[in-house]
């Protein structure tokens, strides 16, 4: 489990103060198929206490094929709480990370349907979340490659894309975030990235076909990386750099950075359509 920053704890307190009045109504709207959600699993999603409510019971919910309607809605909100906390711990309610756990806001339009009170709680935690993971440098090879895991910050986007997140905001957010951790993140995902097919390594990026909100978020991360405001970033950074391995990752991804601009691939992903 990981630590939780005091900002990021204060916003999924805040979560759970705005979505407490929205409680279960009877039987969940969930897929009881033999390989979806069993009975004593439903029974558990409404009967334990949400903040009790282990991760690996909440993938249940998470990965249940079910329709979205009102009523779903409102159990999602019930949820959020806890999705949001389980996910700052690091313990994700998913069989496979952080960046599909939301994807049903993107279902509910919540950015435009519901109240602004709850859509600014849900950006507050979208915020916190991705500065604290600014915060904590990625790892690195001594050699000053990327190390194999994907990178968290990335993460954090391409969760916050499938939940149709406002992902120029974050953006905004890192651009303003100039601590060495946060630009190294930034070297991290651009030497991450392949540049040939024009994608992030994430691969929850690439397997986006039918979600084409997605497919334009990514475009948007790799438009973002590749200016000349974010090369002279990594330059400076580099330059100041003590530790030899990190010096050579930033300048790598320099490199890259200056490669594509050169290119013209930063024209091209803000000119030409593409899919995933």
């Amino acid at each position: 489990m990981e630590p939780v920053s005091p900002e990021l704890a204060t916003a999924v307190e805040a979560a759970y103060r705005a979505f407490a009045g929205y409680r279960l109504r009877g039987a969940l709207e969930v897929c009881r198929c033999p390989v979806c959600v069993a009975e004593p699993v439903e029974r558990g999603l409404c009967t334990l206490p949400l903040r009790a409510m282990p991760a690996r019971l909440l993938a249940e919910y998470t990965h249940s094929a079910h329709g979205f309607d009102a009523r779903v809605a409102d159990e999602l909100r019930h949820f959020l709480p806890r999705y949001f906390e389980l996910i700052a711990q690091g313990d994700p309610p998913s069989n496979s990370g952080i960046e599909t756990c939301l994807g049903r806001l993107h279902a509910a339009d919540w950015r435009a349907r519901w109240p602004a009170a709850e859509v600014a709680v849900i950006e507050a935690f979208f915020a916190a979340l991705l500065r604290a993971r600014l915060g904590v440098p990625p790892p690195i090879d001594p050699l000053g490659f990327p190390v194999f895991d994907g990178d968290e910050a990335e993460d954090v986007l391409c969760m916050v894309a499938h939940a149709g997140g406002d992902l120029a905001g974050l953006l905004a957010q890192w651009d303003a975030e100039r601590g060495r951790a946060a630009t190294l993140h930034v070297a991290n995902i651009v030497s991450k990235a392949d540049w040939l097919k024009r994608r992030l390594d994430n691969t929850f990026w690439q397997s986006c076909s039918r979600r084409p909100h997605v497919v334009r978020a990514m475009r948007a991360v790799l438009a973002w990386l590749l200016t000349a405001e974010m090369r002279e970033r990594l330059e400076h950074a580099c330059l100041a750099e003590q530790d030899e391995a990190t010096a050579a990752l930033l300048a790598h991804a320099e490199a890259l950075v200056m490669s594509a601009i050169r290119r013209g691939i930063d024209d091209e992903l803000c000119l030409t359509p593409t899919s995933c």
